[in-house]
């Protein structure tokens, strides 16, 4: 019962690190009895379930958003490398879960926390699992520890939490961004270049809680890709937790954080750059229509393009046409003219998204109806161009 209920607590806990899209594009919540198994969208919005839990959610640092914070009166609980290790393997070898996500709060320092955390690894690799494992580095963590754990994990992850020393203080005021947050993502990218993880480096920024726009946001991912090499930007939206000081402030909008995913595939995979996207007086994305849909609206010069001669490069930029769709519709061209839309749209083309941006052998077949897809036709679209 011990291990029931630190399993259940610790596993819930889980849930503030992100390992996937926002909760916009679940295919399914957690399990309802078993929080510590974590349905993560994959390829294609295929899903993997992740064992997903923390080692202790005792912690020394006091963030106003957490839920671990040290002023705050919870439960406070720990495994011990052993028992933790031996919960993984027993749902690991029932089928239950295919992999694991290990992260833990900050007790009594960082070295003994992330300590714990690599004993763990080491005994669960030492019992021959080959499989998938993310290992979160906690901030200021010891050089020494870092390659230790990078040896017996495929991703490692460091959450920098806000895009700047001036927001990071409105969370977390006894963590230092440059000194401990950027330069622990900086030693993770150099390791990653030394010896190249099979999943690479990630981090996390917690969206909606400090006053950060979307465009702050956008600009930190943008050098954040360029600089450190990151596999992935996470988008957190922020949800507040009863007896934190920030209880009382409204939740991040989870359409919010779809359009975070959605420009960081554009700047990422689209060739789009930053300065291209489209941002309210506020420095915010439209809720209303995805990045792309808005770029294309204020670019209606561009348009319309037609499908027989356009490059790669010109087709990404048309909505409805995603990287699967443009890769198709090349191969097409080479076998023959495209010169009706059921010919596009078998290439998975979204056709009432990209009638109006575009000619087929000089026709153009322009829309009666709105352009906009509903957002469930947007996540559908969404999961399977890019995951």
């Amino acid at each position: 019962m011990i291990l029931e209920k630190k399993l259940e607590n610790l596993g819930r806990l889980s849930r503030f690190d992100v390992t996937g899209l926002s909760r916009f594009f679940g295919l399914r919540p957690y399990l309802k009895d078993a929080p510590f198994i974590y349905p993560a969208v994959g390829f294609k919005g295929r899903c993997v379930n992740l064992f997903k839990v923390l080692q202790t959610n005792l912690c020394r640092h006091n963030c106003f958003y957490c839920a671990n914070r040290r002023a705050r009166d919870c439960l406070r609980l720990s495994f011990s490398p052993l028992e933790l290790a031996k919960l993984f393997l027993h749902f690991y070898k029932k089928k239950f879960v295919d992999g694991l996500f290990l992260s833990s709060a900050i007790y009594p320092d960082p070295n003994i926390a992330q300590e714990n955390m690599y004993i763990t690894l080491r005994i669960i690799r030492k019992a021959d699992f080959q499989g998938y494992i993310h290992t979160v580095i906690l901030p200021g963590v010891d050089d020494y520890l870092i390659k230790k754990i990078a040896v017996l994990s495929d991703r490692l992850s460091l959450n920098l939490e806000a895009p700047s020393e001036r927001y990071l203080s409105k969370l977390s005021p006894d963590k230092n961004f440059k000194d401990q947050l950027l330069k622990g993502l900086e030693k993770l990218s150099c390791l990653n270049r030394e010896r190249p993880l099979k999943a690479g480096i990630t981090t996390q920024l917690v969206v909606g809680a400090a006053g950060e726009t979307d465009k702050e946001i956008l600009s930190v991912s943008t050098n954040l890709y360029s600089k450190f090499s990151l596999d992935r930007v996470y988008y957190s939206g922020f949800v507040p937790v009863k007896d934190t000081p920030l209880e009382s402030k409204p939740p991040c909008s989870p359409i919010r954080e779809m359009r975070l995913y959605q420009a960081d595939f554009l700047l990422r995979r689209y060739g789009f750059r930053l300065e291209e996207l489209v941002f309210d007086d506020r420095g915010n994305l439209s809720q209303g229509c995805d990045p792309k849909l808005a770029w294309a609206k204020t670019h209606l010069d561009f348009f319309p393009l037609e499908i027989n001669s356009a490059s790669k490069e010109e087709l990404l930029r048309v909505p409805g046409i995603g990287r699967i769709s443009c890769e198709r519709i090349v191969n097409l061209r080479r076998q023959k003219r495209i010169s009706n839309l059921e010919d596009l749209r078998n290439t998975g083309t979204v056709i009432k998204r990209a009638r109006d941006f575009i000619t087929l052998n000089g026709k153009f077949y322009p829309s009666k109806k709105k352009m906009f897809l509903s957002l469930r036709e947007e996540k559908q679209l969404f999961l399977w161009e890019e995951l």
